[in-house]
C-alpha cells in the first residue's frame, strides 16, 4: 500500500459522510428545481422563494460539504501528489467561503432589504455582481477543485471512475464560466450540469474509494 501519513480512521468518516453530504444536496437539488419547473412552467424566469430559499440552503449546506470532502481528499493523496491535495483544500474552502457568503446575505440582508422596499427584487437575476461572485465560487474554483482532486487520487484499482467524473465534472464547471464571460447565458447550463449530475456522481464514486482505502 502507497503510504499515507494522513490518512486515518477519523479522516476516512469525514471522506465518506462529506461524499454523501454532497450526493444527497445534489438530488435534493434536482428535486427542487423539478419542482419549481412543474409549478411555475417558464424555465427563464428567475428562481423565486419558497424554492430559491430552498436551494440556498442546500447550497449553503453543499459547500461545507465541499470543505470536508476536499480536506478528506487531502488526506488520501500520496506524498507524491500532496501538493495536489492542499490545492483541493486551498480551492475548495475559497469556493465554499464566497458561496457560503452570497447566500447568506441573500437569505438576510438581500431579503429584508426587499421586504423593506428598498430593493425591486430579491431574487438573484443576471447580471449582477453578487451573481457574479457565485458563478466565480462554482464554475471557476469548484471546477478548479474537482481537478485537483482527481489528480490528488492518482492511479490505483477501483479509482478510474472517480477520477473520471471529477475531471469531466470540473471541466464542465470551467466551461460553464463562459456563459457569464460572454452574457450568453443558455452556456452556463453546461456547469448547472456539472452542479447537479456530475459532482453528486463523482462523490457517490469517491466516497466508495474512501471506503476502501483502510486507514
Amino acid at each position: 500500500m502507497q503510504n499515507r501519513p494522513r490518512w486515518s480512521r477519523t479522516a476516512q468518516q469525514v471522506g465518506v459522510v462529506s461524499s454523501f453530504a454532497l450526493l444527497v444536496t445534489g438530488l435534493l437539488y434536482l428535486i427542487v428545481i423539478a419542482a419549481w419547473l412543474v409549478a411555475v412552467g417558464k424555465p427563464m424566469e428567475p428562481i423565486g422563494d419558497p424554492y430559491l430559499a430552498v436551494m440556498e440552503v442546500l447550497t449553503m449546506a453543499s459547500a461545507l460539504a465541499l470543505v470536508g470532502f476536499s480536506v478528506a481528499i487531502s488526506a488520501l493523496s500520496t506524498p507524491e501528489r500532496r501538493i495536489f491535495g492542499l490545492g483541493t483544500v486551498v480551492a475548495g474552502t475559497i469556493a465554499a467561503g464566497l458561496t457560503l457568503s452570497v447566500h447568506f446575505v441573500q437569505l438576510t440582508a438581500i431579503r429584508q432589504l426587499w421586504r423593506s422596499g428598498t430593493l425591486a427584487d430579491y431574487r438573484l437575476v443576471w447580471p449582477s455582481p453578487i451573481f457574479a461572485v457565485e458563478y466565480l465560487a462554482w464554475d471557476l474554483l469548484v471546477g478548479i477543485t474537482m481537478l485537483l482532486a482527481a489528480a490528488s487520487l492518482g492511479e490505483g484499482h477501483g479509482k478510474g471512475g472517480a477520477r473520471t467524473l471529477l475531471t469531466v465534472g470540473g471541466g464542465f464547471y470551467i466551461i460553464g464560466l463562459v456563459g457569464p464571460a460572454s452574457g450568453v447565458m443558455a452556456l452556463q447550463n453546461i456547469a448547472v450540469l456539472g452542479y447537479a449530475v456530475l459532482l453528486p456522481l463523482a462523490a457517490w464514486f469517491t466516497a466508495g474509494v474512501f471506503r476502501r482505502t483502510e486507514p
